[in-house]
């Protein structure tokens, strides 16, 4: 990938390694997010000729997305991405139990998912934290134990967006099915990167985000099986079922449609394992997190000794390399991960620890220059 200034002038070749930040978009996005700006910008609830072009466009792209993991359309309900889905999907599910006042959710969860979790319990519901193994997991057994006759909610993720780390939710579910309680999953990790079929997998709820995989910034959607009963986050009109009033954003939901067909092919793991080789066997004593899970194809969770984070990343970036030490919105904060921490490592650990993560725009020599690039920086002790 080729850096440009504000002319558009080429100057100097780029290694981005934050797809699980936020990836770049798609070429093909970006046109048909221009093209829907300029021939659909109708309101899609209008009742005239164009109105009903652009209301058309929206059933499709909802059609899409739902046939993506094997749903419904009409359980699709866009949102502005994984945070508002989040959201929507805790506080929906709980403000509409009339009787249950108890959720759980794991440990290593997305940020969204844990601050909305600790405002609820200042609503007066019990919240449980499911404990993960050293390697990221969650046991179906432990979550089986911890539900009580008061559950209402299973909030577990598909995978971690720091580590990878894949949960047993074909395990979880089967408990959650069979107890009757709703299963929440984000999945803004694993969609796009993953085949996901929420009926296979019995997931009553998921989150998605466009950023993620090549689609456009603030638009994302909440799956919601349709027996599932959710009370609002906002109100006004009637789009989205009800569930996510307001007029829809059609360029971006065109543009995540385009993704969802340019990511149709599950995501290749070359360059991650190239990586992982490369840095395991220079720093034997380099650990992979989650290593002993299986994992997203495109995230590298990786800690070497005695090479903080915070002292060898700008020596990257002024190399054009990037990427990050944890997940985005808590990239500013001094404290441990939590993700980490709930896997057992140290806070010394975890200040030695790096996230790279992989997409459309990564060759095999990305691997290669990066490797060479944090020899480089430890062997100058630029880190120590």
């Amino acid at each position: 990938m080729i850096l440009q200034d504000e002319k558009g002038a080429k100057h100097r070749q780029m290694v981005y390694l934050d797809y699980a930040a936020t990836s770049p978009v798609f070429p093909d996005v970006l046109d048909v997010m221009d093209a829907v700006s300029r021939d659909f910008y109708a309101n899609p609830s209008s009742i005239y000729s164009i109105g009903y072009s652009a209301k058309k466009l929206l059933h499709e792209c909802r059609k899409t997305i739902a046939t993506s993991m094997h749903s419904e359309s009409d359980e699709i309900v866009f949102t502005s991405g994984g945070t508002e889905g989040n959201n929507l999907a805790l506080f929906g599910v709980l403000r509409a139990s009339r009787q249950k006042k108890h959720f759980i959710v794991g440990s290593t969860e997305h940020h969204s998912v844990l601050a909305a979790a600790q405002a609820l319990t200042r609503e007066g519901f019990s919240l449980s934290i499911l404990p993960c193994s050293s390697d990221g997991r969650y046991s179906a057994e432990a979550l089986a134990r911890m539900i009580r006759p008061d559950t209402a909610l299973v909030c577990l993720q598909i995978a971690n967006n720091e580590t990878g780390v894949l949960q047993p939710i074909d395990e979880i579910s089967a408990i959650t099915r069979e107890k009757r309680i709703p299963l929440h999953c984000d999945a803004v990790a694993a969609y796009g990167h993953i085949p996901l079929d929420v009926r296979a997998l019995k997931i009553d709820l998921l989150t998605a985000s466009a950023h993620k995989m090549g689609g456009p910034k603030g638009v994302g959607f909440l799956y919601v099986r349709n027996e599932i009963s959710l009370s609002p986050l906002f109100f006004g009109g009637s789009q989205e079922r009800g569930l996510r009033p307001g007029t829809e954003n059609l360029p971006a939901i065109a543009g995540f449609q385009k993704a969802v067909e340019l990511s149709a092919v599950p995501a290749s793991s070359l360059v991650r394992d190239r990586l992982e080789q490369l840095l395991t066997h220079h720093h034997p004593g380099a650990i992979v997190n989650g290593a002993g899970a299986s994992r997203l194809p495109h995230i590298l969770n990786i800690t070497i000794p005695d090479v903080p984070a915070e002292q060898l990343l700008p020596l990257l970036s002024a190399k054009g390399i990037y990427a990050s030490a944890r997940a985005a919105c808590a990239s500013g904060e001094r404290i441990p991960s939590h993700v980490l921490t709930a896997m057992g490592l140290s806070a010394t650990e975890s200040a030695e620890t790096l996230r790279f993560s992989t997409g459309f725009g990564n060759k095999l020599s990305d691997a290669d220059e990066t490797s060479n690039a944090i020899d480089f920086a430890i062997l100058n002790r630029f880190c120590t």
